[in-house]
């Protein structure tokens, strides 16, 4: 892969072209990745809406009809539903591990084998998210295992 870097000065805003023979899943993968740098995902805590960039969040996960999401140091509400969310961070590095809750795989510390076929994922916080066994073939293939 051949990567140039061109300043400008007067450049309005930074501009990425892609060019190539044909559009491989690994380069779709990563103009996804690029094209989500910048992205936040709107998150309540007591009524106040912030901003979090996708990068710092661990996971997503829905609980009594109920959206929340998970960075190091804090727990969000969001509006958006999980498929919502899924379409969103399509070719990303977040993955649905269950009904219920869709994982940055980028911040999984290790994974092992549980009961039944499925996957206990630790996460770089130290916290415990179950893989059901129907997610696990994607998830190891997406983790390289």
């Amino acid at each position: 892969m051949k990567i140039t870097i061109q300043e400008k000065p007067d450049a309005l805003e930074p501009e990425i072209a892609v060019i190539c023979s044909k559009l491989t899943p690994e380069l779709s993968n990563l103009i996804s990745q690029i094209a989500l740098f910048d992205h936040t995902i709107p998150g309540k805590i007591d009524g106040e809406v912030h901003f979090i960039p996708i990068k710092e969040i661990y996971y997503f996960e829905v609980m009594e009809s109920k959206t929340f999401f998970y960075t190091k140091e804090r727990t969000f509400e969001t509006d958006l539903r999980l498929y919502q969310l899924e379409e969103k961070l399509a070719n990303t590095a977040f993955a649905r591990v269950s009904k219920s809750s869709i994982v940055n795989l980028k911040k999984i510390r290790s994974i092992r084998p549980d009961e039944n076929s499925r996957l206990m994922a630790t996460l770089l916080s130290n916290e415990k998210i179950l893989v059901s066994r129907s997610y696990v073939p994607e998830i190891k293939k997406k983790l390289g295992v």
